[in-house]
C-alpha cells in the first residue's frame, strides 16, 4: 500500500499521466490476450486492472486544473485530462473488450460484486455505443472529445471571470455591512472601495448592503461572469450533447443521462419537478408577499421584488419577525473552531479520527493533509483547500483524487484520497475569520461527500466507491450531514463566543433555525427553477434554443422574481457542465435525506444509528443500488412525507 505522489511540476504531471495511460494500454492488451478458458473472475479482475493503472493520475490532472496555483500546472492538467479521456473513450468503444465481457457466463454461485461489476460494465458499454457501426463509433468518439474540451473551457472561463465593481461612495454606500467586512475592504485614495464577484464578497453584499444600487451593480457583474464567451460554448455543448444522445438511440440528452439514474428518464425528472413546485408554490407566494411588504415600508412606490432584493429583504424580515440577525451568530463561528467542530462531529458519529499530516507536501501552503484512522488502521487521506485565491475553483466541492480498492485479485490495497475545496474567509493574526452559518452548513455538506468517499473504498472493483452510486443519490450523504450543523447539541461543542467563551445559546440556535425555515419556500422554488432550466436546455431543440430568452422567460414563472435585465446567468452556471440535465439531483436527494434524518431525530449523535448508517449506506458506495441501501437503513422504501413535513413546518 503506497500513498499517491503529488506531482510537483507540469512535466512531472505529464510523465505520470502518460505512464499511467501506457500501463493501462498494456493491461488492455493483456486482457485481450487471455485464453478463452480462463475463469470468469480472472477475466473480470484483468478488466478491472485496466482502470487501476490510471487510478490517481487521471484524477490528479482534473484536481490540479481546478485548484493549482501555477497556471502552467493548470494548463497541463487540462491537457492530460484530454489525453486520459481519449484513451477512456477508445476503451469504452472497443468491440473486442465488449465481446469478451459479453461472453462471460457467471454460475449461480457467483459473488454479488462480480455479477454487479459485469452487469454494470456491459450496461456502460451498450450506453457508450459500442454496438454501433464503425463510422458511428468514430463520430461518438469525436463528440466525446469535443464535449470534454468545451466543458473544460466553460469551467476555466468561470474561474477566470472573477471581476469587481467600484463603490464610489466607499463605506458611506456600504451601510449595513459587518465591521470586519469594512475592515477588509478599505477605501482607496479616492474614497472608493473595490468589491469582487467572488463568493466571499458577493454573499455578504447580497445579505447586508442597504443600498439597492450597490446590490444591483454587483449582481449585474456577478451574473455576467464568463459572458459572452460561455454563451457560444454552451450552445456548442447543447448541440453536441443532443447529437450524441440521438446517435445512442435516445430522444435527447436528458433521457440519455438519466436512464441509469434512480429517476430513470427525462419525463421522470419533469414529473418530479412539477410535484415539488406544486408543493412549494403557495408557501413561496406568501413569503414573496411578505418580503415585498417589507420593501414597501422603505420604498412605498415599489411594485415588485428584484432579483437582487430577495436575499436582503429575507434577512430584514428574519431580523424583524424572529428577532434574528445572521450576524448575531458569527461571533460564535470562527473558522478554526468550525473546522474542529466538523471533524469532531464526523469522528464521533462514524467511529473514526482525523490526524493532520503536516509533513505531507501539497500544491499550496493553504492546503492541508489529513488521514482518516480507525484504531491503528488508516482508511484514507484527504486534503482541505479552503481559502480563496486567484485561478482557483470559485465555489465548494469535493473532488476524487484516488479511488480506494480492496486488496486481492492481483493488486494491493489502495486507499481512497480526496480534496475538499471551498472559498471560506481566511483567518489572520488579527481576524479569526467569522463565518456565516450558511458557510458552516456548506462545510458540513462537503464533508458529508468526503466521508462517503473515504468510507466506501473497500470494494474489489473500481466504480463502486461513493462517487459510483447513482448520480441522483450522490447528494444524499452531503445534504444529510448538513442536519448536524443545525443541532444545538452539536453546535454547542465548538461554537463558542470569541469574547466570553460561552457556547452558543439554545435560544439563538432556535431562532437561527426558525429564521432559516422561513425562507425555504422561495429557496425551494429557486432550486426548482435551476433544475427546470437545466432540463429545458437539454430537451429543447438546440438549433432554435435561445438560452438567454429561455432563462428570462422561465424564472418569474417559478421563482416569482424577474431575472435582472441584461444578465446572462447561464454563462457562469457551472452545473450545466458537471450535472448537465441533472440539477434536480439536489432536491431529489433532499427528499431522501429528510427521510433518513428521521432515524437520527431523537439523538443526532446516536453512535449505534451512526454505525448503521455508515455500514448500510456510506460503505456501500456504488456496490449496491441506492434504493436498496435506503431500504436496508430505513427498513422500508423512502417516502415524501418527511420532506413535505419539513417544507410546511
Amino acid at each position: 500500500m503506497t500513498d499517491l505522489a503529488l506531482c510537483k511540476s507540469p512535466m512531472e504531471l505529464k510523465t505520470a499521466v502518460q505512464n499511467g495511460v501506457r500501463a493501462s494500454r498494456r493491461a488492455l492488451q493483456e486482457f485481450l490476450a487471455m485464453p478463452k478458458d480462463v475463469a470468469a473472475t480472472e477475466v473480470l479482475t484483468a478488466f478491472n486492472q485496466i482502470a487501476g493503472a490510471l487510478n490517481g493520475w487521471a484524477q490528479q490532472a482534473n484536481v490540479f486544473q481546478q485548484v493549482h496555483p501555477d497556471p502552467a500546472m493548470r494548463a497541463m492538467g487540462t491537457t492530460m485530462e484530454q489525453e486520459v479521456h481519449g484513451f477512456q473513450s477508445e476503451l469504452s468503444l472497443h468491440r473486442g473488450v465488449y465481446e469478451r465481457l459479453a461472453s462471460i457466463r457467471l454460475d449461480s454461485e457467483a459473488d454479488f460484486e462480480d455479477r454487479r461489476f459485469l452487469d454494470h460494465s456491459l450496461r456502460d458499454y451498450r450506453r457508450s455505443g459500442v454496438d454501433r457501426d464503425e463510422a458511428t463509433r468514430d463520430r461518438i468518439r469525436l463528440l466525446q472529445e469535443e464535449l470534454l474540451a468545451i466543458g473544460q473551457a466553460f469551467d476555466r472561463n468561470i474561474v477566470e471571470a472573477s471581476t469587481s465593481i467600484r463603490v464610489e461612495g466607499g463605506h458611506r454606500e456600504l451601510r449595513g455591512m459587518p465591521p470586519d467586512f469594512l475592515a477588509s475592504h478599505l477605501e482607496d485614495e479616492q474614497g472608493g472601495v473595490s468589491i469582487s464577484t467572488d463568493p466571499q464578497d458577493y454573499l455578504p453584499i447580497m445579505l447586508y448592503a442597504e443600498s439597492p444600487a450597490v446590490r444591483e451593480q454587483l449582481a449585474f457583474a456577478y451574473n455576467n461572469r464568463a459572458y459572452p464567451e460561455n454563451i457560444e460554448l454552451l450552445d456548442q455543448m447543447l448541440r453536441k450533447r443532443r447529437e450524441l444522445a440521438v446517435l445512442l438511440g435516445f430522444a435527447d440528452w436528458a433521457d440519455y443521462v438519466t436512464e441509469d439514474k434512480m429517476i430513470g428518464s427525462g419525463a421522470g425528472v419533469a414529473e418530479f419537478l412539477a410535484r415539488v413546485i406544486d408543493r412549494a408554490m403557495d408557501l413561496g407566494r406568501a413569503q414573496y408577499a411578505e418580503l415585498l411588504a417589507a420593501k414597501q415600508r422603505v420604498q412605498p412606490d415599489a411594485t415588485r421584488l428584484e432579483a437582487f432584493d430577495v436575499s436582503y429583504w429575507t434577512e430584514c424580515v428574519k431580523r424583524e419577525r424572529f428577532a434574528f440577525d445572521s450576524q448575531e451568530v458569527r461571533p460564535y463561528l470562527a473558522y478554526p473552531s468550525v473546522l474542529q467542530g466538523v471533524l469532531a462531529t464526523a469522528s464521533e458519529l462514524f467511529g473514526v479520527r482525523f490526524e493532520r499530516r503536516e509533513e505531507v507536501a501539497t500544491w499550496h501552503p493553504d492546503a492541508h493533509t489529513y488521514d482518516v484512522m480507525e484504531g491503528e488502521q488508516r482508511l484514507g487521506r484527504f486534503y482541505l483547500d479552503i481559502f480563496p485565491r486567484p485561478g482557483k475553483f470559485k465555489h465548494a466541492c469535493v473532488m476524487d483524487l484516488r479511488d480506494g480498492i480492496a486488496a486481492g485479485g492481483g493488486h494491493t490495497e489502495v486507499l481512497p484520497e480526496g480534496v475538499l475545496v471551498a472559498n471560506f474567509p481566511q483567518p489572520t493574526a488579527t481576524d479569526p475569520a467569522w463565518m456565516l452559518h450558511t458557510q458552516v452548513t456548506t462545510f458540513f455538506h462537503e464533508f458529508g461527500h468526503l466521508m462517503h468517499h473515504m468510507l466506501s473504498g473497500r470494494h474489489r472493483y473500481f466504480g463502486f466507491g461513493g462517487f459510483g452510486v447513482e448520480w441522483d443519490f450522490v447528494e444524499v450523504p452531503s445534504q444529510l450531514f448538513e442536519e448536524w450543523a443545525w443541532d444545538h447539541q452539536v453546535l454547542a461543542k465548538f461554537a463558542c463566543h470569541h469574547a466570553t467563551g460561552e457556547p452558543i445559546p439554545a435560544d439563538l440556535v432556535d431562532r437561527l433555525r426558525a429564521a432559516e425555515e422561513y425562507g425555504k419556500g422561495l429557496s425551494v422554488l429557486r432550486q426548482m427553477y435551476l433544475a427546470t432550466l437545466s432540463l429545458q436546455f437539454h430537451t429543447s431543440d438546440p438549433e432554435t434554443l435561445d438560452t438567454t430568452a429561455t432563462l428570462h422567460a422561465l424564472r418569474p414563472k417559478i421563482t416569482l422574481v424577474q431575472e435582472q435585465a441584461g444578465t446572462h446567468f447561464q454563462a457562469s452556471f457551472g452545473h450545466l457542465n458537471w450535472y448537465s440535465a441533472m440539477y434536480y439531483t439536489y432536491m431529489w436527494s433532499l427528499v431522501i435525506s429528510k427521510d433518513l434524518w428521521s432515524q437520527f431525530a431523537k439523538d443526532p449523535m446516536d453512535r449505534e444509528v451512526g454505525a448503521r448508517y455508515r455500514q448500510r449506506v456510506l460503505e456501500k458506495g456504488g456496490a449496491l443500488d441506492a434504493s436498496e441501501q435506503v431500504r436496508d437503513f430505513l427498513g422500508r422504501d423512502y417516502r415524501f412525507q418527511a420532506w413535505e413535513a419539513w417544507l410546511q413546518a
